[in-house]
């Protein structure tokens, strides 16, 4: 039952209009990004017509030339990935469940399969193929965008085994990060019944979580309060996020200053704690899926 609702799910996600629009927002906007991040070194090197402008302090330019050369730039990719990457995520799992409701295809599907939570499952495993290669796919762009900037601007660039084989790693770690914003917008969706509940019930949980967390990075709180605020998901997430970083040798602190690492959970804590907020929200889910009937269109 459940490869028959994974398949369906999948063959709904791949033909859906809107994930094809959200890759490419994102792959454009992975684009942007590491195209300004090279403007602005070759702006420092004076690479553009020998016009120079050093805006940057010799460790945050040192960061950038990292993430724009290999294997940095694998780092970058995951970065964006759990950032805007996240935001896109939050709105495709929206129209994945939410659009179900609307267009009546969710009563369709119970009819023949009549398990919930096996068909909430097969959503969820489908987003995370979704994501899983949309990644690949961010991947290869920044692969890409990385050699050329490398040969510009003459950038020490390398990759090795050991790089390859952390990607697994990396890709693993990106998308368990994603997962409780995943759980949390089809339980909105599931609630409300519609799209526009997933995306504004996700994106305000998003919002206000990684506002609540980021309290921890004013260092003026309290060891109690710091306990606390690290029981939330962002900064738990923030843990996860700077290990796929390390992993590739970058340090996010250089070029975000307002990031105490000193104050972030133990990396333990944090798979814990992202662990226990997907079952909660996953429960949330599947709950308001099986306690109210299912009708036609709504």
């Amino acid at each position: 039952m459940l490869a028959n609702l994974f398949a369906a799910e999948w063959l709904k996600l791949r033909k859906r209009p809107m994930a094809w629009a959200l890759l490419a927002v994102f792959l454009g906007l992975l684009t942007l990004y590491l195209g300004l991040w090279t403007m602005v070194v070759a702006l420092h090197e004076g690479a553009l017509g020998g016009v120079r402008i050093e805006a940057l302090r010799p460790e945050q330019l040192a960061e950038i030339k990292r993430q724009l050369s290999f294997p940095g730039i694998f780092g970058a990719v995951l970065g964006q990935l759990n950032s805007t990457g996240g935001i896109l995520a939050v709105i495709l799992a929206a129209g994945s469940l939410g659009g179900d409701y609307s267009w009546g295809t969710l009563r369709v599907m119970l009819i023949r399969a009549p398990g919930r939570g096996a068909y909430l499952l097969a959503k969820l495993l489908a987003l995370l193929l979704g994501l899983l290669i949309g990644a690949v796919a961010a991947l290869a762009l920044g692969s890409l965008i990385a050699l050329g900037a490398s040969a510009w601007l003459g950038l020490p660039s390398s990759v090795g085994p050991a790089d390859l084989l952390a990607l697994p790693l990396g890709l693993v770690r990106a998308l368990y990060v994603i997962l409780p914003y995943l759980l949390a917008t089809l339980a909105c969706a599931a609630f409300g019944r519609s799209v526009l509940a997933g995306v504004g019930g996700g994106l305000s949980f998003l919002a206000l979580d990684v506002s609540a967390g980021s309290l921890g990075s004013l260092g003026v709180v309290s060891d109690l309060v710091l306990v606390l605020v690290n029981l939330l998901l962002q900064p738990n997430i923030n843990t996860l996020v700077v290990q796929n970083s390390r992993l590739f040798g970058l340090d996010q602190a250089a070029i975000a200053s307002g990031l105490d690492l000193a104050t972030l959970p133990s990396p333990l804590q944090a798979v814990t704690v992202v662990a226990v907020y997907c079952a909660l929200f996953g429960y949330g889910a599947w709950r308001a899926l099986a306690r109210r009937d299912v009708t036609g269109a709504q």
